[in-house]
């Protein structure tokens, strides 16, 4: 099975050119951008992080997202995910955007309910894709209709995806990695063990086993008993194999216990976001506010927009701002205790 890297770590090690840059001169081009096509979604599900949100009917233009992803890629951008505040596979373009994207020379990936993903945006995307995850948060018809907020039609519809994915990929001899995930939360404490039966006889590549994390913009708040953790992760190890692997998010479950231990987000000039209205904002959190929007790309490119001053007084605004009141364990979180460390080094840091 290809090599996976490690989930629950950073990357920065690989791009030291770009850390050096943001080291010297405080900011530096993004290395990772997602980008949410539509705000519309399928599901309703009970776990949404972005369930304070309206969800809507806006697609982003196609000529924006073309256009958008060149300039990226022009920037020295390395990798997209498609994913967002809605579900991606709803937009009739997104073959044409994985196709583009990896043209212009960038790594790309989707994270998808899966329900909308069947044979035409296989074959489309498919072969463009590094990884595509799919999120099946349990292993039983009922169950999954209760989490998703679907009927229990969607969660055979859903596997059956995810193996013509494979079968798909494994006619063309792709090497696209196909893993799902399954977000840990009280309601489906009994199914992470029957989805990875099920993901194994398949022939998916891996499970990734997510804790819940609550947004603080969030209606809901699922926190699962640490307890459980530990209980489940013995019993998922028994599917681990040469090509299946359980990816528990050990890591992660430790960070946000932790809580955050440094005092701004220092991985902000490395990762962004765009919205499908086409707004550049810094993380999931300023969804649908103004304030903290870096710009529009119906208005300006995003190298403007990266470049610009409202850009650069909005980091500003947010160092003040601290992290008191983020997210813990967010996808920053690693990168920030690693970028705290290279600004604060320890006396015995030239002992390597």
């Amino acid at each position: 099975m290809t090599n996976q890297p490690d989930i629950d770590y950073h990357k920065l090690m690989y791009h030291p050119e770009r850390t050096t840059e943001w080291k010297k001169e405080g900011d530096c081009y993004p290395i990772y951008v997602e980008i949410g096509l539509t705000n519309a979604c399928n599901h309703k599900c009970i776990f949404c992080a972005l369930d304070f949100l309206e969800k809507g009917k806006s697609f982003i233009d196609k000529e924006i997202i073309v256009r958008t992803l060149e300039d990226m890629a022009n920037m020295g951008v390395k990798s997209v995910m498609f994913a967002g505040e809605g579900e991606p596979s709803l937009h009739k373009n997104i073959g044409l955007f994985t196709t583009k994207a990896k043209q212009y020379g960038m790594d790309v990936s989707i994270t998808t309910n899966g329900l909308a993903f069947t044979n035409d945006k296989i074959k489309e995307c498919l072969p463009n894709l590094s990884w595509i995850r799919f999120s099946i948060d349990s292993g039983s018809p009922e169950n999954y209709a209760f989490i998703h907020g679907t009927d229990k039609k969607d969660f055979t519809k859903v596997i059956a995806n995810a193996e013509e994915s494979v079968k798909f990929r494994n006619q063309n001899n792709l090497k696209t990695i196909i893993g799902a995930q399954f977000l840990m939360i009280p309601q489906n404490k009994g199914e992470a063990v029957k989805l990875a039966k099920i993901l194994k006889s398949i022939g998916v590549d891996n499970l990734q086993v997510k804790p819940y994390s609550h947004h603080p913009s969030s209606l809901n708040n699922l926190i699962v008993n640490p307890a459980k953790y530990n209980e489940l992760e013995g019993k998922l190890k028994v599917f681990n194999s040469d090509d299946f692997q359980i990816k528990f998010r050990r890591a992660t479950i430790e960070r946000i216990e932790d809580g955050n231990n440094y005092p701004k987000c220092y991985g902000l000039p490395f990762i962004t976001l765009i919205d499908a209205k086409g707004n550049v904002i810094p993380c999931n959190l300023f969804y649908d506010n103004p304030e903290f929007t870096y710009g529009n790309l119906y208005e300006n490119k995003f190298e403007e927009i990266w470049k610009g001053d409202k850009r650069k007084k909005i980091l500003q605004k947010l160092e003040e701002k601290g992290v008191k009141n983020c997210r813990k364990g967010c996808r920053l979180d690693v990168i920030n205790r690693y970028l705290h460390r290279v600004k604060n080094p320890e006396q015995q840091d030239n002992f390597i």
